[in-house]
């Protein structure tokens, strides 16, 4: 709120003296001067009157001055008011999460978390891993809980909360799946295959697009799909191939033939976040819940 001119008004009203409210306001007298002038003839009536050495308001003056002091105490209220709502307003936790992660978080994390802290709104964002590592680094998030398998900036520190591996999975009776078992992968037998990836700007889709470039891969013909379930169903229907973590072939009980790459491809469930911000206790104990929900899943 603009309520400057106001308090020129009233110092001015109080020390009824153009040049000793100018020096009380730190402006210089001819500023003050004029700032009056241009107010008066916005109102259609004088603010004040010289009465021998002294500056007076006039009667409309005096109405005026009491409306000023009236916004200005609304203006204190009002601020007093918006910084008591900071001291008790729910936090955001701001969260990167990789789109395969959310449901997940949502439905068996956040439960718990709230438990410990109920105030806390939970704001989710979704990306690739470029986008997570921009965010981290502007710390537009608190943290970032999607797959690593390269090195992270250096202002960003992260703690591993399960770690997979990359297999390529085959449908059933897939010709392949004999000699893939007693001489290895051949990558060179796959490439009319159809590949079913996991959808562009997903976290998993860069990691997919990794496994491609380190293996000479361009595949020919690609499926794609935001669920890695839904890729494993549709795998085991015969309709293509592609590569999954490991944990997910196994919790979908599909008829497919998995196979690790040489040499593995392995890679971690992490959380990032910003060295400056460091683990407070929000951060630790989201990490803690996700590596005891890993834990008790690899368990089961």
């Amino acid at each position: 709120m603009n309520t400057r001119i106001y308090e020129y008004i009233i110092t001015a009203a109080e020390q009824k003296n153009i040049t000793k409210a100018a020096g009380l306001c730190f402006i210089s007298q001819p500023a003050l001067s004029q700032h009056i002038k241009n107010l008066e003839s916005q109102l259609g009536f004088p603010i004040f009157e010289k009465q021998g050495a002294q500056l007076l308001p006039t009667k409309q003056g005096e109405i005026f001055l009491t409306t000023a002091r009236r916004m200005l105490q609304i203006e204190q209220e009002t601020m007093e008011k918006l910084e008591e709502y900071k001291k008790t307003a729910p936090k955001t936790y701001r969260v990167f999460v990789d789109t395969h992660m959310r449901n997940l978080l949502i439905e068996s994390i956040w439960p718990q978390f709230l438990k410990q802290f109920p105030d806390i709104r939970l704001s989710l964002i979704s990306g690739d891993t470029a986008t997570a590592i921009e965010y981290l680094s502007s710390q537009t998030v608190d943290i970032g809980i999607f797959p690593i398998h390269d090195p992270l900036p250096p202002d960003l520190a992260s703690i591993p909360v399960d770690q997979n591996e990359y297999l390529l999975v085959l449908p059933p009776n897939h010709p392949c799946i004999k000699p893939f078992t007693e001489q290895g992968i051949d990558f060179r037998q796959l490439k009319d295959e159809t590949f079913i990836l996991n959808q562009n700007y997903s976290l998993f889709s860069t990691m997919q697009y990794q496994i491609f470039d380190r293996y000479g891969l361009a595949p020919r013909k690609k499926l794609y799909s935001h669920s890695m379930q839904t890729i494993t169903r549709m795998v085991s229907n015969g309709q293509g191939i592609s590569f999954l973590p490991d944990i997910i072939v196994s919790l979908v009980n599909q008829q497919c033939t998995a196979f690790s790459l040489s040499p593995p491809w392995y890679f971690h469930h992490a959380a990032a976040y910003h060295k400056s911000r460091g683990l407070d206790a929000c951060n630790s104990l989201l990490i803690d819940l996700l590596i005891r929900h890993y834990q008790q899943l690899h368990l089961g």
